[in-house]
Order: structure tokens, then C-alpha cells, then sequence
């Protein structure tokens, strides 16, 4: 049998009471028909108001889940570095705990790091769907990817949904991004040869609000002209 792709999966939380149980039930539900993935589920809270650092916790006597606490919101960004330091697993990956990034996908992105050093799940493949995307996000959404996509040549860059090799950002990788286009940056700085991405259902949220605001658009601007800039000074992606 091949040797089993061990994996540390972190989903970076703030106020997500109601979903993280769902998202784990979910996850390895589908996983317990993959022999040949081992995967630890990372919960990395913000100290969330509603208590989901407790339910968290509770995820631990039924699953494979380790739960970091964190004294308050410090970005996503951090909070997936934060995960992935704690984790000794040659793969690493991250998906929100909204349950917006469809888990059908998982095994055969996992699968994918065989091939690839990173491997992404797409919201602009030929048979991706986005529910209820409302215009103004949509709108914002394709611009945002266009511009990505010209620094980097990835389908879908600003995916918060993704995996990849440690390698990619061994050494003295260091992230600055503190929102939520930390895909992005990996694409730009790490160390890769080759990259996948996979199509899929991006779900509408059931019990959890969106926390993208206008800071986060700001932020995301600033990463392209600078990231702009590093491809115009002839660093390409993956070098």
C-alpha cells in the first residue's frame, strides 16, 4: 500500500460556535473511507465571544483536533502560521470553518501533493459554482483574481482553500499578509515547482457572517502593487 499522506488541516476561527462541529463531522465522515490519508484537523481560535474555543475543545474526544487559543483577533494570516508551526506533518493545508469550502474536494486535493507541490481549490473552474454570490462580491472577486492571476498564473490565487508541501515555505518563509489572501502571498515568495487546482462548490454560509470589510480590500490593493512590483524587478513566482 502506498505510505499514507499525513496532513495538518487549519481552520482559523472567530465567532464560528455553531459551525466548527459541522465542518469536522464533515471532514472526517469523508475521510473514513481514505486509507491513505491521515489527517489532524488545527482549530485556531481568536478568542471568539461565542464560545467557540469551547466547543472547539469538545471536538477533541471524538476526532483527531487540536485547538490553539489565541488571547484575541490577530488575523488570519497569523493564525494559519500559528497552526502550521505546531504541526510536524510533511503537508499542511487550510480551509475556513464557515463551511463554505465543500470538503467533497479534499481527498483528491490532498492526493494531488503526490504530483504537486501545491494544490488549490478553484472557484473559476469550468464547473465551479459560487451560491448566492451577491454582484458587488462577484465583481470585486474578478477583479481581484485578474490581478492576481497576472503576478502569479494561478487559476484562482485568492482561494482561502489550499494545500501544500512544508517545503514550500521552509526555511525562513516568513508571511506578512494578516487577511485573507494569504494563497497570494505563498504563490509568490514560496518554493514550489509545480501547482493544481480543483474545481468546486463554493457553499453560502448557514450560521456565520462574512468578515471581509473594506480593511481587507485595502490590504489585499497593497499586496498587489507590492507583489506587482516584485514581478516587474523579475522574481517570478516559485523562485
Amino acid at each position: 500500500m502506498t505510505n499514507k499522506l499525513s496532513v495538518s488541516l487549519v481552520t482559523p476561527t472567530y465567532n464560528e460556535c455553531e459551525n466548527v462541529a459541522l465542518l469536522a463531522e464533515e471532514i472526517f465522515a469523508l475521510l473514513a473511507s481514505c486509507d491513505d490519508i491521515d489527517l489532524e484537523l488545527i482549530i485556531v481560535d481568536d478568542n471568539s465571544p461565542d464560545g467557540t474555543g469551547a466547543a472547539a475543545e469538545a471536538l477533541t474526544e471524538r476526532f483527531p483536533v487540536r485547538v490553539v487559543h489565541r488571547a484575541g483577533k490577530l488575523g488570519l494570516g497569523s493564525a494559519v502560521m500559528e497552526g502550521w508551526k505546531i504541526s510536524d506533518r510533511p503537508y499542511l493545508g487550510v480551509i475556513d470553518a464557515d463551511l463554505s469550502h465543500d470538503p467533497s474536494i479534499l481527498p483528491g486535493l490532498v492526493r494531488g501533493l503526490r504530483e504537486h507541490s501545491l494544490t488549490m481549490g478553484s472557484r473559476f473552474g469550468v464547473t465551479s459554482q459560487v451560491e448566492k454570490w451577491a454582484l458587488h462580491r462577484r465583481l470585486i472577486s474578478i477583479v481581484g483574481v485578474g490581478l492576481a492571476r497576472m503576478i502569479t498564473g494561478a487559476e484562482d490565487p485568492l482561494s482561502g482553500y489550499f494545500f501544500l508541501r512544508r517545503e514550500v515555505i521552509g526555511g525562513d518563509f516568513e508571511l506578512t499578509s494578516s487577511g485573507y489572501k494569504i494563497l497570494l502571498e505563498i504563490l509568490v515568495k514560496g518554493q514550489y515547482t509545480s501547482h493544481t487546482s480543483t474545481p468546486f462548490v463554493f457553499r453560502n454560509r448557514q450560521f456565520s457572517a462574512s468578515k471581509l470589510n473594506w480593511r481587507e480590500h485595502a490590504l489585499f490593493l497593497k499586496q498587489i502593487l507590492i507583489f506587482g512590483l516584485r514581478r516587474l524587478l523579475g522574481r517570478k513566482p516559485g523562485s
